[in-house]
């Protein structure tokens, strides 16, 4: 909690009037010291042994948050939100009073009651909204949103830094339970960008951003947008490249972009052509600071959260983004490519992501360099994993380019890709997620170049079973499922060492989409009727859960 009161002994000034001269205290409050401390430690306690510290807690909460002394009741808060994550159980049959007493304290009198009671409140905001109380949303989630609502746009700057902080807190936990909230908190916000100054604005950001991630595409109504979008252009317009601001406002961006899907073309253009022209110059800058250390190098974080909001605007608007791609000879395409090569693994990280989504969405474009591409990618995909985070993208991105190539076009790159995901998957250790992508991908593969991937299928067919077995079902995993029976069917035999894993990762299916139940019962029709008689004793080694279901949905 960045707004302490001064509790550990050391004066704050000696006068109980209000405390809203902020810029006086910052450096005070800014400090670690023993208060802080140990409310850091009463928070680890409530965590290691849960509500078994309450019976020593509570009696000494009800003393302080009862006091008169505002000192006295503002550690109360403090404690009483310190305790929120490891005793949250415990503390519920006390939420339904300490809830209402803490949002009435945001109009406390002083400015540190103010800001902690909205900190303590937000960490008990998953009560609010998925508590067992009835009507729990109306009663305690509603008067808490309209008090941090409230307390945003206090005359305090610690105190809006403290309830933005807060509401941005809440609106992550509520997620779509935000919908219906959308215009109010619109409203607050925006009157916010007017109040605020620099430093609370980047939590203000933040808000925005969090907003968009929960609503989605319920934020893409006309009112909204234009409540929303005015403001956020103006702060786009006049700050300059170099602002620290642009980071937080090229994040906010991104999360508006992906939350107004096409409803973010009408702004796609200027935003766009902004952030190519950023990367470029950055790229630019830097490799002249290579070259004459008198050259102060640029921040190469602008370049990463550039890519970022292009790979945001190109998943916002899909096959029609492909206009902006296109501008310029592609130079987004080129400059792509110098970052998959950067020395920065983050720049690396995200120009795979980039070139991914570019695959789904602009592979026309893409297809012309795809050669180069793949000789920048494959390396990439790393045995040791060395940047995980970009063998990962990598990964993925080869799995797309996969399913938009085709056959012809990506078989002369199949066998290297290979050569690489495989063993990186049978490395049990190797990083789950990690292996789940490198799986993923081989499947892809196999679904487009069976030819290829097929006579190989032995090699890895165990381990890709038990990696994907476990994985939810989504459309990435139902191609890779699509590329591994087809794979079955060109190599049956290739399965036979792994034939009870598939069976099991099979039935571990909640809901395949009707082409994928197609290819299964196809599938276990053909390896029953390789089997013959030896079918039954081969299900019978199954347990007898999973033998029954590989009966009834596939009809084997």
């Amino acid at each position: 909690h960045q707004g302490d009161a001064g509790s550990d002994g050391e004066s704050d000034g000696g006068d109980d009037s209000d405390d809203d001269s902020d810029d006086d205290l910052d450096d005070y409050y800014a400090e670690w010291s023993l208060r802080k401390c140990s409310a850091a430690s009463l928070d680890v306690m409530s965590t290691a042994f849960g509500d078994q510290i309450l019976d020593f807690v509570l009696p000494v909460l009800r003393e302080e948050l009862a006091s008169d002394d505002w000192r006295v009741k503002e550690a109360g808060v403090l404690a009483l939100g310190a305790i929120a994550d490891g005793c949250m159980s415990g503390m519920g049959p006390h939420m339904p009073s300490l809830l209402p007493y803490l949002v009435q304290w945001f109009k406390h009198e002083k400015a540190l009651v103010r800001s902690i009671a909205c900190w303590s409140a937000s960490r008990y905001g998953k009560w609010a909204i998925y508590g067992a109380e009835p009507n729990t949303v109306k009663v305690y989630f509603e008067p808490l949103l309209a008090g941090l609502l409230e307390a945003m746009m206090d005359t305090s700057k610690r105190v809006q830094e403290a309830a933005c902080s807060a509401f941005a807190t809440i609106e992550e936990d509520a997620g779509p339970y935000m919908a219906p909230y959308i215009q109010p908190v619109l409203e607050t916000l925006a009157r916010a960008f007017g109040l605020y100054q620099r430093k609370n604005l980047i939590i203000l950001y933040d808000a925005v951003g969090t907003l968009a991630e929960a609503v989605g595409p319920e934020l893409n109504q006309p009112q909204y947008v234009q409540l929303l979008m005015p403001t956020i252009l103006e702060r786009w317009e006049n700050l300059q490249t170099y602002d620290q601001h642009m980071f937080p406002l090229f994040e906010c961006l991104s999360a508006i972009a992906l939350a107004l899907g096409s409803g973010f073309k009408p702004y796609a253009q200027p935003i766009y052509e902004r952030s190519v022209q950023i990367v470029g110059e950055t790229l630019q800058m830097c490799q002249q600071a290579s070259q004459d250390p008198s050259i102060d190098a640029p921040n190469k974080d602008l370049v990463i959260v550039a890519l970022d909001l292009i790979s945001s605007i190109v998943q916002a608007l899909g096959e029609e983004s492909q206009g902006l791609i296109a501008q310029h000879n592609c130079v987004a395409l080129q400059l792509v490519g110098m970052c998959m090569v950067d020395a920065e693994t983050d720049v690396r990280q995200s120009a795979f992501a980039l070139l991914g989504d570019l695959a789904m969405h602009c592979f026309a474009l893409i297809q012309p360099q795809l050669g180069e591409i793949m000789q920048q990618l494959v390396p990439q995909i790393d045995y040791n994993y060395q940047h995980l985070n970009v063998c990962n993208n990598a990964a993925w991105s080869a799995g797309e380019l996969a399913l938009k190539g085709g056959d012809e076009v990506i078989k002369p790159y199949v066998t290297p890709l290979l050569e690489r995901l495989v063993p990186l998957l049978n490395n049990e250790n190797t990083p789950l997620t990690l292996a789940e992508n490198a799986a993923i991908t081989i499947g892809r593969l196999g679904l487009v170049s069976p030819s290829v991937v097929a006579p190989n299928l032995e090699a890895f067919a165990q381990r890709w079973c038990v990696v994907l077995s476990s994985v939810k079902d989504n459309d990435e995993k139902s191609s890779a499922f699509q590329g591994m029976m087809t794979m079955i069917s060109a190599n049956p035999h290739g399965i036979s060492k792994a034939f009870l894993l598939f069976c099991q990762a099979a039935v571990n299916w909640q809901t395949p989409d009707a082409r994928l139940m197609e290819m299964f019962v196809q599938t276990f029709a053909g390896l029953k009727q390789m089997a013959g008689d030896e079918w039954e004793a081969s299900i019978g080694m199954l347990d007898p859960q999973s033998r029954q279901l590989v009966k009834e949905r596939f009809n084997a």
